[in-house]
Parts: C-alpha cells; sequence; structure tokens
C-alpha cells in the first residue's frame, strides 16, 4: 500500500515548469499596441462594495474569478473554487470533503480570514470560522480574495487576508437548469432564474447534493437557496435585499492512525454515528448609490442564524460513551460607509469612512451520551449549557490618492473595540468577560512603470482577539482566560505584468505575529489536557506567483508556485515550523477549446508535507506530500435560431477527479499517536445544463 503523497512528483515538476516557461515569456516580447484584457478587471477598493477601481491600482495580490470562471470550474463550494489558487491551503478535519477550512498565507485553522457577502461578515463570533461550504456558489458573481493583514478596513480576524463574495443580481434575464452524477451515488441538481421589471429586478437560485461518501459515514445531503432583489430608486440609488439558506446534513468519519491508513484507508470503525446537522441563515438590505454633496454611500444591515448539532463518539465511546452538541446562534451586523472624491492640482483623493457594528449571541447544550447507546441522549436533562457572546465596534477611513497617472497612494487607519463574554450555567462554575481594542494601519504605493508592468508595496496591521471558546470553554481542556490577543505586521512587494499571450502575479511578503494562540497539548497540573496559550512570535514569508497565457489558439494555461516559511521566533518553539503549513504548493493546468463546441481542461496540485496539527516542537514524522490530477471534458451547442425563437445552450460533460487515485491525506494531528485524514481517492462525474 503506497503512503500518502507517493506518485507523480517528477513528471508533475517538469509540467509545471513547462508551463511556467511558455506562460511567462510571452510577457516581455508583447507588443505596446496589443489589447490590455487586466485591465478590465476591477476589485472593491473600500469596506463595502461601492466605488471599484482597477485592479492595478491596489497595493495587494488579488484575484478575482468572475462568474465565467465559476461555471467552467465546476467547483460545488467556495474551498474548491480557491483550491489551485496561491496561499490556499484546504484543511479538511472531520473527513466528509465538504466541511473543510481554508487557510491562507501560512495561518492555518481558518482563523486568519474575514469573510464577506455583499458586505455582511460571516465569520463564526465564537471563533472566527466561516462555513465556506454553506455559501450558494450559484448565487455568486464574483469573488474577490484579497492578502495580506486588512484591518485597517476589515476588522479583526483578517490577519491573512479578505475574502469578499458578490452576489448575482437579476439585471440581465437568465435561466438555468442542471443535473449531475457520479462515483459513490453522488448527485447533485439546481436552477437559477434571473429577470428584470421595470424598476425591479429579481434572482432565485436553488441546489441540492447528496453522496454515499468515500467512506463510511462520509456522507450527506445539502440544500442551498438564494433570492435577491433589488429596486431602482432612479440618479444611481438602488435599495436591495439578499436571502441566502444553506441546510447540511453529513457524517463525520474523522481521522485514522497511520497503521490503519495504511492497512485499509477507506475504513471506518469508530466514528459510524458522528456527524452535523447545520443550518445557516443571512438576510441582508443594502443601500447605493448618492445622497448629495458630492457623497456616495453604502449601507449593510444584516441578520444571520446559526442552528447546530453535532455528535461525537470516537474511539473512546465503548467507555466513555458520546458527547451531543447543540447550538443555537443569531449575529446582528451593520456598516454604513460615505466615500466622495476630491480633485485638486495635486491629483484626486478617494476618500472613504465608515462606521461597523456586530452583536452575536450562541446558547450551547452538551449532552452526554452513554457507552451502551453512544447515539441516543435525554434532551430534558443537559449536562452543560453556557451562552457566549462577541460584540465588535469600529470606526475607519481610507484615501487612495491618484497623484499622476502614473503613481497611486493609500493611507487607511481603523478603530476597533471588542468584548466577549461567557456565562456556563449548566454547571454554573465559568463566568467572564473580556474587552480588547486595537488601532490598525495600512499604508501602500503604487506604480504603473510602464504599459505592461505594474509595481506596488505595501504595509497593513492586523489582529485576532482571543475567541469566547479560546478564553472560557472546555475548562482543563483547552481555555486560558489570561490570553493576549494576536497582532501581526505584514509589507509586500508585488509587480503585475500584461502582454500579448499572457500576464504575471508576483508577491514577496513577510509578516510578523506576536502573542499567536496555539494549543499547547502538554499536560500540567492545572490543565491534565493541555491548554491555550500566546506562544511567542512567528514569522511568515514566501513568494506568490501565478502565471496565464495561450499555448496556441484556443488553448489557455496556467501556472501557480506558492512557497511559505512559516516559523516560531521565539519561546520554547524557536526555529520550528508552524504546523499545518506547506512550504510548497504547486497548481497548472491547460484549458482547450476544440471544434464543434468541444472543450477540455486538465489540473494539477502538488502540496508539499507538513508539520502535524498539535505538534509545535517538530518533533513527530510530517504529514506527507500529496499530487492530484484532474480531468474534465464537455461540449456546448447552441439551441434554435432566430430573435422570436427560444434560444439556450445545451451543455455537457465529464470529469474525473484525482486521475491517477493518489492515495494521501489533507490534514494530520498528533494526539498521543500520528492521525491522518484521509482523502477521497479516483472519482468520476457527468452532467447536463442548460441556460438562456
Amino acid at each position: 500500500m503506497r503512503r500518502p503523497g507517493s506518485g507523480l512528483l517528477i513528471s508533475w515538476s517538469v509540467f509545471l515548469s513547462f508551463l511556467i516557461v511558455v506562460d511567462v515569456c510571452p510577457l516581455a516580447v508583447a507588443a505596446d499596441d496589443d489589447a490590455e484584457v487586466d485591465e478590465k478587471v476591477v476589485v472593491t477598493s473600500t469596506r463595502l462594495d461601492d466605488v471599484d477601481v482597477p485592479r492595478s491600482d491596489v497595493a495587494a495580490h488579488v484575484t478575482v474569478i468572475d462568474r465565467d470562471q465559476i461555471e467552467a470550474s465546476g467547483a460545488r463550494n467556495l474551498q474548491d473554487l480557491l483550491t489551485e489558487h496561491t496561499g490556499v491551503v484546504l484543511i479538511d478535519q472531520v473527513g466528509n470533503d465538504v466541511q473543510k477550512s481554508l487557510d491562507l498565507r501560512g495561518f492555518s485553522g481558518g482563523k486568519g480570514i474575514a469573510v464577506f457577502v455583499d458586505g455582511t461578515r460571516i465569520n463564526d463570533t465564537r471563533n472566527n470560522l466561516a462555513s465556506l461550504e454553506q455559501v450558494p456558489l450559484d448565487a455568486v458573481e464574483r469573488v474577490e480574495v484579497t492578502r495580506g493583514p486588512s484591518a485597517a478596513l476589515a476588522g479583526g480576524g483578517a490577519e491573512a487576508g479578505v475574502i469578499r463574495v458578490i452576489t448575482r443580481r437579476g439585471t440581465q434575464p437568465s435561466a438555468s437548469v442542471s443535473a449531475s452524477g457520479g462515483t459513490w451515488n453522488t448527485a447533485r441538481f439546481d436552477a437559477t432564474y434571473g429577470g428584470h421589471f421595470g424598476r425591479y429586478d429579481l434572482f432565485v437560485s436553488g441546489a441540492y447534493d447528496t453522496t454515499d461518501g468515500f467512506r463510511p459515514n462520509s456522507g450527506g445531503d445539502q440544500k442551498r437557496f438564494d433570492v435577491s432583489g433589488g429596486v431602482d430608486l432612479g440618479e444611481g440609488r438602488r435599495l436591495g435585499l439578499v436571502l441566502l439558506s444553506s441546510s447540511l446534513d453529513y457524517g463525520a468519519p474523522g481521522a485514522l492512525t497511520l497503521a490503519e491508513f495504511d492497512a485499509d484507508p477507506w475504513q471506518n470503525t469508530y466514528n459510524l454515528l458522528d456527524g452535523s446537522d447545520v443550518v445557516q441563515r443571512l438576510a441582508s438590505v443594502t443601500f447605493q448609490g448618492s445622497v448629495g454633496g458630492g457623497f456616495s454611500l453604502a449601507a449593510t444591515l444584516a441578520y444571520r442564524s446559526d442552528q447546530a448539532q453535532t455528535l461525537t463518539t470516537g474511539r473512546s465511546a465503548a467507555v466513555f460513551g458520546g458527547f451531543f452538541l447543540d447550538a443555537d446562534g443569531g449575529t446582528w451586523s451593520g456598516v454604513a460607509q460615505a466615500v466622495r472624491e476630491i480633485r485638486s492640482n495635486h491629483g484626486s483623493h478617494l476618500i472613504a469612512f465608515g462606521l461597523e457594528g456586530q452583536d452575536g449571541s450562541t446558547n450551547s447544550l452538551g449532552y452526554f451520551t452513554s457507552p451502551s447507546s453512544p447515539g441516543t441522549y435525554d434532551p430534558e436533562a443537559p449536562d452543560s449549557g453556557n451562552d457566549s457572546g462577541a460584540t465588535n465596534t469600529g470606526l475607519f477611513a481610507q484615501d487612495n490618492w491618484t497623484i499622476s497617472p502614473r503613481w497611486g497612494v493609500t493611507v487607511g487607519v481603523r478603530a476597533d473595540r471588542s468584548r466577549t463574554s461567557y456565562t456556563e450555567t449548566i454547571p454554573a462554575t465559568t463566568n467572564g468577560n473580556k474587552t480588547f481594542s486595537e488601532i490598525s494601519l495600512h499604508a501602500g504605493a503604487t506604480m504603473h512603470a510602464s504599459e505592461r508592468l505594474d509595481l506596488y508595496v505595501s504595509y497593513g496591521d492586523g489582529f485576532l482577539p482571543p475567541s469566547p471558546e479560546q478564553l472560557y470553554a472546555f475548562p482543563t481542556f483547552g481555555s486560558n482566560p489570561n490570553l493576549e490577543p494576536e497582532d501581526a505586521q505584514a509589507y509586500e512587494f508585488g509587480l503585475r505584468s500584461r502582454g500579448r499571450l499572457g500576464s504575471l502575479d508576483a508577491a514577496l511578503f513577510v509578516t510578523d505575529t506576536k502573542n499567536e494562540i496555539v494549543f499547547d497539548p502538554t499536560p500540567t497540573a492545572t490543565d491534565p489536557f493541555g491548554r491555550n496559550v500566546n506562544a511567542g512570535t512567528t514569522q511568515r514569508r514566501g513568494i506568490e506567483l501565478s502565471g496565464r497565457g495561450e499555448l496556441g489558439r484556443g488553448v489557455a494555461s496556467f501556472a501557480r508556485v506558492t512557497y511559505t516559511d512559516s516559523v516560531f521566533t521565539s519561546g520554547a518553539d524557536d526555529g520550528a515550523q508552524v504546523p499545518l503549513v506547506p512550504n510548497w504548493r504547486l497548481a497548472a493546468g491547460v484549458d482547450a477549446s476544440l471544434p464543434k463546441g468541444f472543450g477540455v481542461r486538465a489540473d494539477g496540485l502538488y502540496v508539499g508535507s507538513q508539520v502535524l496539527d498539535n505538534d509545535p516542537s517538530n518533533l513527530q514524522p510530517r504529514l506527507a506530500a500529496y499530487t492530484v490530477v484532474n480531468l474534465r471534458a464537455g461540449w456546448e451547442r447552441e439551441r434554435g435560431s432566430g430573435a422570436a425563437s427560444h434560444k439556450g445552450v445545451l451543455g455537457l460533460f465529464v470529469a474525473a477527479e484525482n486521475l491517477f487515485d493518489e492515495l494521501y491525506a489533507t490534514r494530520g494531528i498528533f494526539a498521543f499517536a500520528e492521525f491522518v485524514t484521509p482523502a477521497p481517492g479516483r472519482r468520476y462525474l457527468a452532467g447536463l445544463t442548460w441556460r438562456m
């Protein structure tokens, strides 16, 4: 039996090198009069999606994925959509290949990313995690990934970067229906409709996914819906409403020891009952438009509800039973932002300022289950109960100063106040609250060195207050009321080059973090099972390269390289690697458009070895590297002709994921032994789509 990560590394390296040479070399010989497609890409330059600017004017490494790219990817959720992009690492902790955390720039555990849907933060107030699989991908118009600390705009929890999701509107008439299926009785059905009716627009989407899973108890189903509407108030003003809903019910087969993995990676003996049933809903009202005096106003008011029921049994169920957790929470949030352009003899200033508030609370009840029946509990007799809350307020301001067509400067500042609270009612033992305040700065400069080359340099602050769970939950098993906030400072230099046959993005970054919060499993007299601690200082430095180009007529290619060196720089683990951060990630692919509507896409991803979770001293063997290759073929045919006909596009696809059946794991943890979480083997999919 192969160990995780064996296989295609040599051939993959040759293939990647070839693509990089082909993609990058044409940039130096591109003619000056060629079209610069990259200049058409705009990104959000302020806290809310009010004023867009060309990507070349932003002093940060930004990736934009539009609707066409989303449809071509075949991704089922945001994690799958982003997996090949630079700086991104996916970790599957529960083992069902759906509820995966997304890490960025060496910040593991999903803790360093702020995620916004139409300006509303969807991170959990208990732990800053964001369940990206809950966002209906059919409802997404575009995704923006901004790397590097963004606290000056986003607030806390944005040490690694920001993911912005902008949902679709019914401003253009459209409709689609699709169905697909494949290995492990996997099936998906989805439909969308969009249209406008005078001053009103409407967009509706729905999707249903189901699978038996690649391991016992790894299957489940998910339903996602979206309704968005708006009314044109005239003079560029719009009032909108967005409703998102997701219901997910999946098993959690968990991890295996290395010996079990080698014997049979698809087995599951101890976690046959584990799983979660999660319902998330989001309602937001937005306004955008001119309000006089040269100002434009963008505002959003939102409420998010979260309900989760989770059963954990595991290897000790026959002795200790299991644990059932029933959590119910709600979060109110609001942001208001004003923008005004001021012109002078020294260029133009785009001034943005505003305020943000968020208040969320979660009530949790826990039930121990008996060894004789670990899957059942008495709902009238909870063994634990607690209320956790977080209230965050922030004031922010930013100036985008365009000095000349060649030079630009951005300066931003934000003041945040965060208060966490925790009350344990059953048993009534642990209570507490903490308040933290932070001032965050951001500064950057861009230079358009030529028609084909842009340069930028930036500095940014980031911070992450300790969550209620880290401070107070799980007494004697993790909590530490004396934790301090994490603080990060980052420096970045980057370039963007465009040419007739392709483009290249490159970024060099260094991020220094103080008081990083980690779990220390070392037993003590007061904490026999370990606790959360501030681990001193860490440094993350690396390079991100992303190239795309044309290999020939109708044949496009991409290559992405990420190198991240993430180490502790003080304390007991000085010089050791931060867990779950691979040094190397390499992705590449080819997309060919063939005659008569046919197309083929091949892509691959290599992820280097990683230090195990819970092993900050790097004393255990590393999680092995792995390589995954995917192949997808499709055909599209326009149906009907003439202005009076019902035109539509009929599409078919077939796909093979993990084509060479690589045996690998995306996560490893040391818990008195080495455990790994298996990832799926080879699977096949096929589907049919009609859209108009």
